[in-house]
């Protein structure tokens, strides 16, 4: 995997484990051993997990950007579970200059009725296919493609692309429309408030472990030992939260 602590700058890969922790009320609730390079594909996983674990389920999962992607917020609904997660792009697409960028295909005219974006020109850029992809969990996307058939000659195509055969957009209506519910969901202030909490939650767990404690290296190898040796240490940070409010 590609570590934060990269001294030489150069992207080197390291032999490395991802750790998945869930936390309430400031108390670590569970914990997982991945060797998933990124935590997208954690998600799913890490929640079944720990709601077998406890025997229960969750009203809301509040997660950052690196969890949000189209097949976890179908999970998330499909388990009726609200989904406070952002997506890799939200605090772009939240701010003013967003909107301002004229090339960029979510800001052009859409119409559903011809199926067609207007560009900043003023051309048509119509359906052309339907296509499919499956990702590596097995998931199917389904996106649909539509290219520009004026580009040539157009005095803004240095603007707008690169490609020699025009301009092209892949629409996924129903991305579109999870990010559009995302975004409504955390502008209001309950959810930009939990969403703070997570982040004093979830990032304490790891600062005192990896910082305050000076563990950044675990001494045992394969994902079971690992899960030993992190699950210690998760009891140990817990007593320690207890014995906080004890003494509070």
């Amino acid at each position: 995997m590609r570590m934060k602590e990269d001294h030489m700058l150069n992207g080197q890969l390291k032999p490395g484990y991802n750790i998945q922790v869930g936390t309430e009320n400031n108390f670590v609730t569970g914990y997982d051993v991945f060797q998933n390079p990124t935590d997208t594909r954690t998600l799913k996983p890490h929640l079944e997990n720990v709601m077998k674990r406890l025997g229960c389920t969750f009203k809301t999962v509040i997660a950052d950007a690196g969890y949000g992607s189209e097949e976890n917020y179908d999970y998330l609904e499909e388990k009726k579970i609200t989904a406070a997660v952002k997506y890799t792009s939200y605090e772009k697409e939240i701010k003013r200059s967003f909107r301002k960028k004229t090339y960029n295909a979510e800001n052009w005219k859409y119409d559903e009725k011809t199926k067609a974006y207007t560009c900043p020109c003023g051309n048509p850029v119509p359906y052309k296919k339907t296509e499919q992809k499956k990702n590596k969990s097995g998931y199917i996307q389904t996106c649909e493609v539509y290219q520009c058939d004026n580009c040539e000659g157009c005095p803004f195509r240095a603007l707008c692309t690169k490609s020699e055969y025009g301009r092209m957009i892949q629409r996924n209506r129903h991305w579109l429309e999870q990010k559009s519910r995302v975004r409504e969901l955390l502008a209001s202030d309950e959810y930009k408030s939990l969403m703070k909490k997570r982040a004093t939650e979830c990032e304490t767990v790891f600062g005192q472990i990896k910082a305050n404690r000076s563990f950044r290296r675990f001494h045992l190898c394969g994902t079971k030992k690992v899960g030993t040796e992190w699950g210690l240490l998760m009891i140990g940070y817990d007593f320690k939260q207890i014995a906080r409010l004890m003494n509070a």
